[in-house]
């Protein structure tokens, strides 16, 4: 059997776009009857009078991915024959160049994040070494694995072909008859009758080439976590695997084998600023050291574009996070979306804790979670209702003496014919409205802003909800929204 789609026989090469209708057929072999299912689901057939195909209508969903599919043929007698295959749905061009906007976003909002989030409790301060902004994984791969690791390569290879120039201590042990040597004399062992004598052997250990072993380590693992991590544009893909090639070659190197790692630096020696050689070691070590390396969690970055909801989610509170951040009038407190870890910027956006906490005018406490849970018996805030509500981003807002209030965001990557957003949207806004509140059952629900990938003007009603455009380029709404909700919540100065 041999199943065609629109007319060009099915492979592994055919792709349809989200919503594109497709029409799929086969000729059905003498006597049998055919099934067709696609992800579980069975298909209506039907007749043409141009020939004997049987045909089946299948609309490709609006989440890209591959779909499996089973055509079956039945035979009176109860035999059967299957064929197994899968259709793969590809992204629309416009969300395909969305996702790739989001993921470049990501570095540039890491950026910003690092330095708008250096005064919380856990500090995203840069170390004292580094005098750049963290690098993106393209500029990483560009300064610290191209030309420059071709210099220290060669410096490394180098001093392999060098004799060693220290002595390690050791002993050798001898039987007292043999002894000739008295000063080398260690220990003397009558009940084995025999003598223990120094006896130092070469070695290359030294403070210097502890130091070159840690920092081939740590290029080893930055490079993994740049090729792991995503955010690498696919034309560097080939300097990342040449790359990891020369630093496997590098560390399993000889005269490198019986060294460990530096433990402490304790800054340069003689050797390292004078030796020409130690001296490229030394150069890139410092060079390390000043740019740390920008990271997002796997989490977010490892979305594949069929989740370009949930990466949209994520990066919509990174973008409202930042927004809070740089208000004016407002002082960091906490935060938990930075920390800096071995020479590394970490960045990951958290579900349920405060992503940032902010003193505000008047003794106002901001706290932005993410995916928080609300439930029944929940306090300060819950559910008003026997559900438990999940919003995709509450501003709490706390006062001293006052019940507790919160904004509620929802990212919705949905639009509607006109490019606004749908209407069932906007019911999810009312939804969260009226359903949060206070113990004593007061709605806590100021204000609701959905937030969708469109180009459209602002939109805010009576009611308290709001449709808010967000794209890379632009949050100026955003903000707009985030002051005059803030500054028309009651108790504001």
């Amino acid at each position: 059997m041999e199943l065609f789609c629109d007319g060009r026989p099915l492979d592994a090469a055919l792709e349809l776009p989200e919503g594109q209708l497709a029409d799929l057929s086969a000729t059905p072999p003498a006597g049998a009857t055919l099934t067709l299912e696609i992800a579980g689901t069975a298909l209506e057939p039907f007749l043409r009078p141009s020939g004997p195909e049987w045909h089946w209508r299948w609309m490709a969903p609006g989440a890209a991915g591959n779909y499996p599919l089973r055509l079956r043929a039945t035979w009176p007698d109860g035999s059967v024959e299957d064929l197994r295959a899968s259709l793969r749905v590809a992204p629309r061009k416009l969300d395909a160049e969305r996702y790739a906007a989001l993921l470049a976003d990501l570095q540039r909002l890491g950026r910003a994040l690092v330095l708008a989030l250096g005064g919380g409790l856990e500090p995203a301060a840069l170390p004292p070494e580094a005098d750049h902004l963290p690098a993106t994984p393209a500029e990483e791969l560009h300064t610290l694995f191209g030309t420059e690791l071709e210099r220290l390569a060669a410096a490394v290879e180098r001093l392999a072909r060098r004799p060693p120039d220290r002595m390690r201590p050791g002993t050798e042990e001898i039987a007292l008859g043999r002894l000739r040597d008295a000063a080398r004399l260690r220990e003397v062992r009558p009940e084995r009758e025999t003598a223990a004598l120094d006896a130092p052997a070469p070695t290359y250990d030294s403070y210097e080439a502890r130091l070159l072993r840690r920092l081939l380590d740590t290029l080893w693992h930055r490079l993994e976590r740049l090729t792991s991590g995503g955010g690498l544009p696919i034309a560097r893909a080939g300097v990342a695997i040449a790359a990891r090639e020369r630093l496997r070659s590098l560390r399993a190197l000889p005269f490198l084998a019986g060294v460990p790692p530096l433990a402490d630096y304790n800054g340069p020696t003689p050797r390292l600023q004078r030796d020409p050689d130690y001296r490229t070691v030394y150069r890139y070590w410092r060079m390390l050291r000043r740019r740390p390396l920008l990271v997002w969690d796997a989490a977010t970055l490892s979305l594949p574009v069929a989740e370009l909801p949930r990466l949209y989610e994520r990066w919509c509170a990174a973008r409202v996070a930042l927004a809070l951040a740089e208000l004016a009038g407002t002082t960091l407190v906490a935060q938990a979306i930075v920390r800096l870890e071995a020479g590394e910027a970490l960045l990951a956006v958290p579900e349920g804790e405060p992503l940032v906490v902010l003193q505000g005018p008047g003794d106002r406490r901001l706290a932005l979670r993410y995916q928080p849970r609300y439930t029944p018996r929940g306090a300060p805030l819950r559910s008003l209702d026997r559900h438990t509500r999940v919003p995709d981003l509450a501003l709490e807002i706390h006062r001293p003496g006052v019940s507790p209030s919160l904004l509620v965001l929802e990212a919705k990557y949905r639009l509607d014919a006109s490019g606004g957003v749908p209407e069932d949207a906007l019911a999810d806004a009312y939804s969260y409205l009226g359903s949060i509140g206070t113990p004593t059952g007061a709605r806590a629900a100021l204000a609701c802003a959905l937030l969708y990938p469109g180009r459209g003007r602002p939109e805010r009603y009576a009611s308290g909800t709001a449709a808010i455009p967000l794209l890379p380029d632009d949050d100026a709404a955003l903000r707009s929204w985030l002051i005059e909700s803030l500054e028309s919540t009651p108790g504001a100065p």
